[in-house]
């Protein structure tokens, strides 16, 4: 393997951490889609309900502020793992996998806050402000707090199964 592939290996290896807000826990494409629809429809659900938008309307904000979150998150783990991060954790790296994704989620919770306000701001004009980023900070927590508790069974997991 070249040295251009190499570090072209490296990085994609990292984009399981893609989606700013939403890091994938797996390189599966399949699995990524799967993981990223409750988090659409729970933030849906929290836009309907602290911003009083139908339904259609917080749908819409949601998907497409997480679309663009996991495109500019991925392009953002590039960069950064080639230029601060180094070599990132391998997939099947236990315990470091689990701790990497449970550490690496809170810079990235902020993040996803900060770019789905802005970009959600554009479709959701009308409402206050502060409403809005409200909305935005207790969709994610709910939905950071679903990732990290799949990061946390992750862990245990690999302990019951002794691989620690």
């Amino acid at each position: 393997m070249s040295c251009f592939g190499l570090l072209l290996h490296l990085k994609i290896t990292s984009l399981y951490l893609a989606n700013a807000g939403i890091p994938l826990f797996s390189q599966s494409i399949i699995y990524q889609i799967v993981l990223l629809v409750p988090i659409i429809v729970i933030e849906a659900y929290v836009h309907k309900k602290l911003l009083k938008v139908t339904i259609i309307k917080a749908s819409c904000v949601s998907l497409s502020t997480n679309l663009i979150s996991t495109i500019i998150g991925g392009l953002l783990i590039l960069f950064l793992s080639g230029t601060f991060l180094g070599v990132p954790v391998q997939p099947g790296d236990f315990p470091f996998l689990p701790l990497e994704i449970m550490i690496t989620l809170l810079p990235l919770f902020v993040f996803s806050v900060i770019q789905e306000v802005f970009v959600g701001g554009f479709g959701l004009q009308g409402i206050g402000k502060d409403k809005v980023n409200k909305s935005f900070l207790i969709a994610n927590a709910f939905t950071y707090l679903m990732l990290e508790v799949l990061a946390i069974s992750q862990l245990v997991k690999g302990y019951i199964e002794g691989r620690g």
